[in-house]
């Protein structure tokens, strides 16, 4: 498990932990911790937490992505190393042509997909928390959550609560950036998993200078209802 401050961002403790799952070969969760401080402290919209957010989790796949590509180059040079001992030697030995050939094809530089290596909330590897008021949650809890409500298949949910998806307030249906046609909606995630957040912090302690919704219990519940 790697924590990050949702504040803080990535720090020189994070890139060490991050080497150390690297060369142990870990798959490491990413937990993201105190969201509550973007409300109550920086007093962030929903919208700007979701761009905030956005960004830290680039900063934390940058140095994955350094990782990976310190570990090709150091492979490809192993494979030129290789390769050029072989054809020496095969030189040496006054090979002809076409076994050089037939020699170096024996070694082939293995290409290797790195898009499995990153923290991605739809895959359901980054975790948002909030350790000093106790809760957490990934995109696949809140995903059932909505699967009954909206109709749409946690599956599917889990897919496009993170990322440039939006809802249509009228059909339901999630729609891409090519669908908007000009309409302002906002990310599923901002509308349907922060702003819910936003509105239980709001009514217990960000409502009336301070004080919380001064109703008491049944403004919390309203807030968790929604």
């Amino acid at each position: 498990v790697v924590l990050v401050d949702a504040v803080e961002g990535v720090c020189s403790q994070t890139v060490t932990v991050l080497r150390q799952s690297w060369i142990e070969k870990l798959k490491p969760l990413l937990v993201i911790n105190k969201i509550d401080r973007l409300v109550t402290e920086l007093k962030m919209t929903p919208s700007e937490a979701y761009v905030h957010l956005s960004k830290l989790l680039e900063q934390v796949n940058a140095v994955l992505g350094s990782f990976f590509q310190g570990e090709r180059m150091e492979e490809d040079l192993n494979w030129r190393e290789k390769m050029e001992e072989r054809v020496t030697a095969a030189a040496a030995a006054k090979a002809s042509a076409d076994d050089l050939v037939d020699d170096a094809g024996e070694l082939q530089f293995e290409e290797r997909d790195d898009g499995d290596i990153y923290f991605a909330p739809e895959r359901n590897n980054v975790i948002f928390s909030s350790a000093i008021d106790g809760w957490a949650f990934t995109c696949r809890q809140f995903a059932s959550l909505y699967e009954k409500k909206l109709g749409i298949k946690r599956g599917v949910m889990e897919k496009v609560l993170w990322g440039s998806f939006y809802l249509d307030p009228k059909t339901k249906k999630v729609l891409g950036p090519k669908h908007l046609k000009g309409r302002n909606l906002k990310p599923m995630f901002v509308q349907l998993v922060l702003e819910p957040v936003w509105t239980v912090y709001q009514a217990t302690c960000g409502g009336d200078s301070g004080k919380g919704d001064t109703r008491g219990g049944d403004g919390f519940i309203n807030a968790t209802d929604r």
